[in-house]
């Protein structure tokens, strides 16, 4: 007899909830940890493009406890990446065919763009501008080899 579990996906999605505000936590004090930004830009995209809503909802949330953690503003990563969704990807999508070298690009993209995407975004609203150094390229060097697995 086998018994079926009924809330297998609420009890998924907090536990991973739970180990990405952990793992937040931990690549903020340790700064050879990447912060995953390019995995849950893929992980956006894949939401979006098979209309999941409950992992949309979930990689929405860990999109603000990224925010909080590294003190970007409020619902800045989902304007830009809606934004990149909606009037970037298709563009990319016509031109480029090679799956690896689309990766790479959208890789660069969400990390490089969402920087820039920031700090144009404190200079309107006349804020502090985030900081960046030169870890953001180790974390695109790390997360491309996630990313090839999505």
């Amino acid at each position: 007899m086998q018994r079926s579990f009924t809330y297998k996906k609420i009890l998924t999605g907090s536990l991973l909830v739970l180990t990405f505000v952990l793992y937040q936590s931990l690549s903020s004090i340790y700064l050879l940890l990447p912060p995953m930004l390019g995995v849950l830009f893929f992980s956006f995209i894949n939401a979006l493009n098979k209309e999941d809503l409950p992992k949309l909802l979930l990689v929405m949330l860990l999109l603000l406890v990224f925010e909080a953690e590294k003190d970007f503003l409020l619902f800045s990563s989902l304007v830009y990446f809606t934004f990149i969704y909606r009037f970037v990807i298709p563009r990319l999508q016509i031109m480029i065919s090679c799956k690896i070298c689309l990766k790479i690009i959208l890789l660069v993209l969400a990390y490089l763009g969402f920087i820039l995407f920031s700090y144009v975004l404190s200079q309107v609203l006349w804020v502090e501008a985030p900081s960046i150094d030169w870890h953001i390229f180790y974390y695109m060097f790390l997360e491309f080899f996630l990313v090839i697995n999505l």
